[in-house]
Formats: C-alpha cells, sequence, structure tokens
C-alpha cells in the first residue's frame, strides 16, 4: 500500500534569508512583516524566495488566478525521485543515467536537503543544475522539476541562462524542498501555489508519498 504523507515543505518565515544576486525590494533580511493589508500583499508577492515555492512558466507566471490556464496536474500526480548526492553540479550525463521520459515530473535530491539550508543566509555553495542538464531535461520534455534548494541554478549571468531556459521551456518548477527524508523512486506529489498573481513566484505547500510497486 501507498506509504504516509511526509511534508517535504521548509518553513515560510517572517523574515525571508538574503540571496546573492536576488532582487531584495520589499522583502529582504530584516524586514518586518508589514501592518496594513495592502502592503502585506505586495511582501507577499514579492517574498518568492521564502521557503517551498513553485514557478510557472512565462505565459502564466503574472497571472496565476486564471485557473483555466493553471495544469494542476503539473505539480500533481505521480513524480519520480533521484539520487544526486555525489555530485557537487547536476549535470547532463548524470540526469541521463536516469533516462527522463516526457511529460515526468522529477524531484532531484542533492546534498543541499542534508545542510538544512533554509537556516542560514544563502549564498552560491549549492549543488546546482549546469545548462547542459537544463537542455537535458528540455529535450526530454519533462513536465516539472524540483529542486531542494532555493534556486535551480545560481545568480550569476552564466546561471541565468539556466534559469531562463527552463521558463522558456514551459517547465513548471518547485523549489525550496526538503528531500532529506525522501527515499529514491517512485512516490504521489501533491504540491499546489497559492492563488495570487506573483511577479516571481508563489508560495507552495508540497507532500509525497511512496507509492507501492505496479502503481
Amino acid at each position: 500500500m501507498e506509504g504516509a504523507w511526509l511534508d517535504i515543505s521548509v518553513p515560510f518565515g517572517e523574515e525571508p534569508p538574503v540571496i546573492v544576486g536576488a532582487p531584495s525590494e520589499g522583502a529582504g533580511e530584516g524586514a518586518a512583516f508589514p501592518d496594513r493589508t495592502q502592503d502585506r500583499v505586495e511582501w507577499l508577492r514579492r517574498a518568492a524566495w521564502m521557503g517551498t515555492y513553485v514557478t510557472a512558466p512565462p505565459s502564466l507566471e503574472l497571472d496565476l488566478e486564471d485557473t483555466e490556464r493553471l495544469p494542476l496536474n503539473a505539480t500533481v500526480g505521480k513524480a519520480r525521485v533521484l539520487l544526486l548526492d555525489d555530485v557537487d553540479c547536476i549535470r547532463a550525463d548524470s540526469l541521463a543515467d536516469y533516462e527522463p521520459r516526457p511529460g515526468e515530473r522529477l524531484l532531484l535530491r542533492t546534498r543541499n536537503s542534508m545542510r538544512e539550508w533554509w537556516k542560514r543566509p544563502h549564498g552560491e555553495d549549492f549543488v546546482m543544475l549546469s545548462e547542459a542538464a537544463a537542455h537535458l531535461l528540455v529535450e526530454r520534455r519533462v513536465a516539472c522539476v524540483g529542486v531542494d534548494y532555493v534556486s535551480r541554478a545560481g545568480f550569476h549571468s552564466e546561471a541565468l541562462a539556466v534559469h531562463q531556459l527552463l521558463r522558456d521551456a514551459g517547465l513548471w518548477l518547485i523549489e525550496g524542498l526538503d528531500l532529506s527524508e525522501v527515499k529514491v523512486g517512485m512516490h504521489e506529489l501533491l504540491c499546489l501555489p497559492l492563488k495570487m498573481k506573483a511577479e516571481w513566484g508563489s508560495p507552495a505547500r508540497a507532500l509525497v508519498r511512496t507509492l507501492r510497486e505496479g502503481v
């Protein structure tokens, strides 16, 4: 039978950590939660790098309230967890060994999950996707990719190509996952972003449970 549900989200705090190179206006370290409702909405909209969040493709990024254009099955359904804990960078050959398939949801477990990165200031000393790996995911037409850090790539100029490549290809991205307790293999994934207009992304709650063999 299926296993119990496991929460793979990280806490959504009132003071998001600083990310090197990321926009910080209105949501940075030491930024208190606003008192006025209107200011709270704006604060939440800008707090894209807090906790676990979903980044939509460009056609949806500024219009998450349009449910007819929001394919819920992009982040809900069967997902495969890949173990990549022996690499400092996720390269194309590492992913190719798992033979990603069209329409598949992939969760990439790396050493990031063992560091409790959400409790410390962020930098770029984390396992990230290489541009070649991003190209492979696009070529294989993967539907959704989940990573165990607040970014699938860095924030320097070379890494921006990875961000843009995945988004332009229409991949849904779940970022900021805690996969430390998740086993390799097939799981049922339940992850939904807030129904909100968001400039960079939308906070989300993500759960998985192990599927029995043959399901």
